[in-house]
């Protein structure tokens, strides 16, 4: 390498822009990050550590210890093939001279190399590297273009399309400005400054100075930082009112991003709006001016609220007052629609359900009201719940998606099926079916909570199982990137939820619940795969517990296929692991290679045929105990010990092969009688698993 190509220095790379909406910047941070260590992986530079520093005005990153250049090298280039540039001699023909001089170089350099394609006329050059300006002068621009965005817009007549408009560029190498230019913004060393206070930019002496620069001019740039800013001037602003804040870490997460000098503006309102349900206030709050709300020891509101603000002065008072104003009128408009919907009956809104369409294929919602609630009250006994939880199943499901209709859902969509549950508690409805109503969407995430309510539960899994089994029958299967109903993320609710529950239901069983076919029932299992897998199992642990191509699993519980993971995990770490899946292969060897040959005379021996061999008598007699040993563990979910007792098969067959012939051409009666005991052992071996897969046996088996 040469002296220069040795030398290293942090990059810095910063493209400031028009505000970036907060729930982008995180990816788009990410984004650009790993694009640009893509090039220089590319461009075989050596570089240190990565981080990427995003905010609403600018996306930048810093890579350390960038090297300068790439080493110079010599690469072998192919030209004609040897009997086409060299004639008898050796010497270059015609082709050859003409490689050459479009090359550039003289014939003379041309050697005969063989490689595994043959023999070919080739030549050394040497390649000199290139300086880190030059190529992310050459590889930036494309890299950022293709970036992804939700959304993006064009300026400039149109000529350039981003996240948001581009106005200026820093790109460092140690102290030297790189000649870079994007979206026709040539790079400089110098950055942009909080839009009202300070100065207006400020230069960048170094990478190693970025943070300390722009702190000068009134933008925190470390994301982490600016968060944790703002929790600490929430804390304080919450005790100066008296409280403490409602924890909302998603929301300060987004609005962490909204500020380049984050600070704090506490203020209040009437207290008559305390009058209206915590969940109404606290999401008036926090979706329409994203503020947060405040609370006592107990968790009773106080009148006050906390907002974000992108500076720490206001002497006058103009912020405060102006978010007091916004809030009271959000606030007003939350009580009119409370109040409004609070005139009907929960039962009487959903009389308008039969206008409001679910699916064009499928109905309408009051439709999918009565489907659930059927479902529902199903569902409930199927788990055991009893006949009075059964009709609050029932009766929750087809009240659930009445406040669909409901004013406040409509000007709050976030307060879906928590509205129902709410007017029912003003109507003085049991609360198990208040709470079965208020919890039907949990959980919307793998982040959310369950339904706390078994009821709750059973609403919950009826309406997500409905909403999934329908639509795939009517064609709606996600795929890929795409799906619009959200029905990986509602099956995945189904699974959470009965799992967490231990409810003896299986896929068999939901989908015959639910009216499904074999396409939704295949649908489900797959679902079920995936979401196992994103739980964190390995593929083949859940290959050994649901294969790919079979359906034995469908029938098997949620809870149990659980179990049988939680099993096979630790199968590996014991001693006779090996010994456990040689005895599977073995046994599944043999049957497979007779079933490759022609059939023995009779597929069964005869009704008075005895085993002849003590060894296969022994084998037999285990086998008996076993299937009713086995079968006793895997009533009680104990597959620990179905380990244990598969692991006692280990020395008897080894014996069995050992000493007897399974494929006897002389005694086609015996032959017969001992596959038909082997295939039993198999069945028995991989009725709750194939450990097969946990070797990496992962091939699809018949």
């Amino acid at each position: 390498m040469s002296s220069n190509g040795a030398m290293k220095a942090p990059l810095l790379i910063e493209i400031g822009c028009e505000e970036i909406p907060s729930r982008m910047i995180e990816a788009a941070a990410a984004d650009l990050e790993g694009r640009i260590l893509r090039i220089l992986e590319q461009g075989r530079m050596e570089h240190g550590a990565a981080r990427n520093l995003g905010g609403s005005r600018r996306l930048a990153v810093i890579v350390d210890q960038v090297q300068t250049r790439q080493e110079d090298r010599e690469e072998l280039v192919l030209g004609p093939p040897a009997k086409i540039a060299f004639d008898e001699s050796g010497a270059p023909s015609k082709a050859a001279v003409g490689f050459a001089r479009k090359q550039g170089i003289d014939p003379g350099e041309l050697r005969k190399i063989e490689n595994d394609k043959g023999a070919y006329a080739a030549f050394d050059r040497k390649v000199t590297g290139l300086d880190i300006g030059d190529l992310l002068a050459r590889e930036l621009p494309a890299a950022v273009v293709g970036m992804s965005f939700p959304k993006t817009m064009r300026w400039a007549e149109g000529t350039h399309r981003w996240v948001r408009p581009v106005h200026w560029l820093v790109a460092l190498h140690g102290e030297r400005t790189l000649p870079l230019e994007l979206f026709g913004v040539k790079a400089g060393n110098r950055s942009r400054g909080h839009r009202f206070l300070g100065e207006r930019d400020v230069a960048v002496a170094s990478p190693a100075d970025y943070e300390s620069a722009l702190e000068s001019v009134f933008v925190v740039a470390l994301p982490s930082r600016r968060r944790e800013t703002l929790a600490e001037r929430l804390a304080a602003g919450a005790e100066s009112l008296g409280g403490q804040i409602v924890d909302d870490p998603d929301l300060l997460d987004e609005i962490a991003d909204l500020a380049e000098w984050p600070a704090v503006v506490a203020g209040g309102f009437e207290a008559d709006f305390l009058a209206l349900p915590k969940e109404i206030l606290v999401t008036t709050l926090r979706y329409h001016q994203k503020c947060f709300s405040v609370q006592d020891g107990a968790g009773k509101l106080l009148p006050g609220f906390l907002a974000v603000a992108n500076t720490d002065r206001d002497p006058s008072g103009h912020i405060r007052r102006g978010n007091e104003w916004v809030v009271s009128g959000r606030l007003e408009d939350a009580r009119f629609f409370w109040a409004e919907d609070r005139k009907r009956s929960l039962e009487e809104h959903g009389r308008r359900l039969e206008q409001v369409v679910f699916h064009a294929k499928i109905g309408t919602y009051a439709e999918k009201a009565e489907r659930v609630s059927g479902l529902a009250a199903a569902l409930a006994g199927a788990v055991g719940l009893d006949k009075a939880a059964a009709v609050i199943c029932g009766r929750a499901a087809r009240l659930c998606k009445n406040d669909l209709v409901t004013g406040t859902v409509g000007e709050f969509p976030e307060l879906q099926g928590i509205v129902g549950g709410l007017l029912l508690r003003e109507e003085g409805e049991p609360e198990s079916l208040c709470s079965a109503v208020y919890e039907h969407y949990r959980p919307q995430g793998p982040e959310d909570d369950l339904p706390a309510s078994a009821e709750g539960a059973v609403v919950a899994i009826a309406d997500k199982l409905d909403t999934s089994v329908r639509l795939v029958a009517a064609g709606e299967v996600p795929s890929g990137s795409r799906d619009p109903f959200g029905l990986r993320r509602a099956t995945s609710g189904i699974y959470r939820t009965a799992i967490e529950r231990g409810w003896p239901i299986s896929l068999t069983d939901l989908n015959r619940l639910a009216d499904g076919n074999d396409a939704t029932l295949s649908f489900l299992a797959e679902r079920l795969r995936s979401y196992l897998r994103e739980s964190g199992w390995a593929v083949n642990e859940v290959r050994a517990v649901l294969p790919d191509d079979g359906d034995e699993a469908t029938g098997c519980t949620l809870p149990d296929i659980s179990e049988r993971l939680r099993a096979i995990q630790t199968v590996r770490a014991r001693e006779d692991f090996a010994r456990l899946v040689e005895l599977t292969k073995r046994v599944d060897n043999i049957l497979v290679k007779s079933a490759g040959e022609a059939s023995p005379p009779a597929e069964r021996p005869p009704a008075d045929w005895k085993e002849p061999d003590e060894t296969a008598q022994a084998l037999a007699a285990a086998l008996e105990r076993g299937e009713a040993e086995l079968g006793a563990l895997i009533a009680k979910r104990d597959y620990a010990g179905v380990i244990d007792g598969l692991a006692a098969f280990a020395a008897p067959v080894d014996l069995f092969f050992e000493k007897v012939l399974v494929n006897d051409p002389d005694d086609p009666a015996s032959s017969s009688g001992r596959k038909a005991m082997l295939g039993r052992l198999r069945s028995l071996l991989i009725r709750c698993f194939d450990i097969r897969e946990l070797a990496g046996q992962a091939e699809r088996r018949d």
